[in-house]
């Protein structure tokens, strides 16, 4: 949890140093996770030094994390009415206001607080995130973009970031019928970064859209060496692009070669076993998934999909033991993936965590 405003200042001399105590025991508690401690103890030292900003920006920044929104938008707003508050407070207030803005959903009034904080500090590299996070989550790509190119080079990340605002900009435009806007976006999107297989799976939507299943292929399958997670979204695109362009053996090849390079891709072999089948190979398709379920028995897809097979093949017997079997094995829910920035869980793949806002973090 960031703690902004609980760096306790260096205090004047004519100060009651009986403040000193309860700020201390603030701290503790805050450190201890005890948050209603904390409030306890940051209202006694208010209570003897009225006059101190620091108190108040900590007390609001705690009303904050506990999600008593509206106490803390009242604090930072009566601060901001003093005139007696040094520019340094001042701008402390405001970024704190629009926090809590942020916390309560306020997203415009938020985004204006944020904005006011930079016309006195364009750089505040703070203000200039939250700004980005909620045009992001506005759909207002452009707006986010032009945020992400003021944050510059200050985050050696910016390249790879905006590479994904450009794919959002160009999902907009696809969405909006304009094909040749999204390649335009697409594109420059691979220009920021090479490596961002969000922009690779949009433009070879596109060119599957067009008609064109081979190129979709193609660009699909650079995508395979960018996430470990990858297949979840690739795979099934594939599948759609080879039955398309009728060249089934071309999937299989691939796949083929995927799992000889990556051995613990489960999805991949799921997919073989899939174009095996398709292939009428389908006792080498049963042989393939019985084998990864010996080298992983937790991964019951690949069981679900045997007895999918045997279905097909009117091996009902069969097919009714392994669903049986599956049935027993059978977890409370699907596996889930975590963000790598915050510990969010999802079953779902996402570019961009809906918790944290970390690209690429899943």
């Amino acid at each position: 949890m960031a703690w902004r405003g609980l760096g306790w200042r260096r205090r004047s001399s004519d100060v009651d140093t009986r403040v000193t105590g309860p700020l201390r025991t603030a701290l503790h508690y805050i450190l201890a996770g005890d948050l209603s401690a904390a409030e306890v103890a940051l209202a006694e030292a208010a209570r003897i030094d009225s006059s101190s900003a620091d108190i108040y920006l900590a007390l609001a920044n705690l009303y904050r994390a506990r999600g008593e929104i509206g106490r803390a938008i009242q604090i930072h707003q009566n601060l901001l009415l003093r005139h007696d508050l040094p520019d340094e407070f001042q701008r402390e207030s405001l970024l704190g206001l629009a926090l809590d803005f942020r916390a309560g959903g306020f997203l415009r009034r938020a985004a204006a607080s944020f904005e006011e904080l930079l016309e006195s500090e364009p750089k505040h590299p703070t203000a200039l995130r939250e700004i980005e996070r909620i045009q992001i989550e506005s759909g207002e790509w452009e707006e986010a973009i032009r945020i992400r190119r003021k944050i510059g080079a200050a985050d050696p990340g910016s390249p790879r970031v905006l590479a994904h605002l450009y794919t959002g900009l160009g999902r907009t435009a696809v969405k909006a019928g304009n094909e040749a806007d999204a390649r335009r976006s697409f594109r420059r999107a691979l220009q920021y970064d090479r490596e961002c297989a969000e922009a690779y799976l949009e433009l070879g939507d596109q060119q599957l859209r067009e008609g064109k299943p081979r190129k979709a292929v193609g660009i699909w399958q650079r995508t395979l060496r960018l996430h470990p997670d990858i297949g979840l979204v690739v795979y099934p695109r594939l599948w759609e692009g080879v039955q398309t362009s009728g060249e089934m053996s071309t999937l299989e090849a691939l796949l083929e070669q995927r799992l000889e390079d990556t051995p613990q891709d489960h999805e991949a072999a799921i997919w073989l076993a899939r174009a095996l089948v398709h292939e009428r190979k389908v006792d080498e398709a049963l042989g393939l998934l019985r084998q990864r379920l010996d080298q992983a028995p937790d991964f019951l897809p690949a069981a679900a999909e045997v007895g999918r097979i045997l279905l097909r093949e009117q091996r009902d017997t069969d097919a009714i033991k392994v669903f049986e079997e599956l049935l027993d094995r059978l977890p409370l829910e699907r596996q889930r993936l975590t963000c790598a920035n915050c510990g969010t869980q999802d079953t779902a793949l996402h570019w961009r965590c809906p918790q944290c806002g970390e690209w690429d973090s899943f």
